[in-house]
């Protein structure tokens, strides 16, 4: 269950996994479903119409911790956010503090961007008042709207923002990595599905295969093996210029490699930092135990 559409160097991994045969010698047959984003994502598994989906760390967590729903994280696959805040050098938004001032563009109200934004103004000590935020959608030519001072920074997901950093070299990327834990990834199932040993089984065989997929891509320095795969199953449109898919995936690689230890592990210090980040901007309340959230028991290699 994906909460956008699977072309996209987001689901290597997954795409990987497929076309090189690891679900296959799990002996799975996975098929990839997209929703309209993370709730109906959550909601779908909760009623077993999935087994398992990929959706973002604090919104994994005000499901369960604030809303009470039966589910938990199995796995990290994205270790750090794959988000890019853009700006140009004339107005740059290099740190969380240069936001002071500023206009941020995010591509919907209430979702994972906002919610990003809302945490790096949080770790440089400001507070709504001190910054302004507009929706400006997705549309390759946002950055325009820099360049014209309409807003001072957006947005972006990582694919994109290589793209933009080609076309404009003099564009500011700032990297919310380098300053708070959250904006990873999760995979995530229902609590009756870790109740139940075949379909238990069944995501333990699907994490299998997804940590073999990536091993196999890690493998490939120069990426072209992958890159054949990747469009011999998808038509992924930064695929048309190797160069920037190539770039893009490396940093995609190095997401999936930030904890500095097993691939899909979910450290308890990194998920406590992240739900302490939330607690920050008002999306949990204090006092809750967020490990009991996760669990790395499902990865290949754990006892469970």
């Amino acid at each position: 269950m994906n909460v956008i559409p699977i072309e996209s160097l987001t689901y290597t991994p997954e795409i990987i996994a497929k076309a090189s045969g690891h679900f296959a010698a799990e002996g799975l047959d996975v098929q990839f479903q997209v929703t309209r984003g993370s709730a109906q994502a959550i909601q779908t598994v909760i009623a077993g119409g999935a087994q398992i989906t990929r959706v973002g760390d604090t919104e994994m967590m005000v499901a369960t911790g604030e809303r009470g729903a039966p589910v938990k994280a199995v796995a990290q696959p994205s270790q750090a956010s794959t988000l890019r805040v853009l700006s140009s050098a004339e107005r740059p938004v290099a740190t969380p503090q240069d936001m002071r001032g500023k206009m941020i563009g995010i591509p919907s109200e209430g979702g994972t961007s906002e919610t990003l934004v809302d945490t790096l103004a949080t770790s440089a000590g400001l507070t709504d008042t001190d910054l302004s935020k507009q929706v400006v959608g997705l549309s390759p030519g946002v950055f325009d709207l820099v360049k014209q001072g309409r807003i001072d920074a957006y947005l972006v997901a990582m694919d994109a923002s290589v793209v933009v950093k080609q076309q404009e070299p003099g564009a500011v990327v700032l990297d919310p990595a380098q300053f708070i834990a959250g904006g990873t990834q999760v995979y995530m199932t229902s609590q009756e599905t870790l109740d139940d040993p075949t379909k238990r089984d069944v995501v333990q065989r699907y994490l299998r295969a997804i940590k073999a997929a990536m091993e196999q891509v890690i493998a490939d320095e120069p990426l072209d093996e992958t890159l054949e795969l990747l469009g011999s199953e998808y038509d992924i449109p930064v695929l048309k210029q190797p160069e920037v898919a190539k770039e893009t995936l490396r940093t995609y690689i190095a997401s999936w490699q930030a904890n500095e230890g097993a691939l899909l592990e979910t450290p308890a210090d990194k998920w406590t930092a992240i739900y302490e980040e939330a607690v920050g901007v008002g999306q949990l309340p204090a006092g809750l135990d967020p490990s009991a959230w996760f669990t790395n028991e499902l990865l290949p290699g754990a006892s469970s």
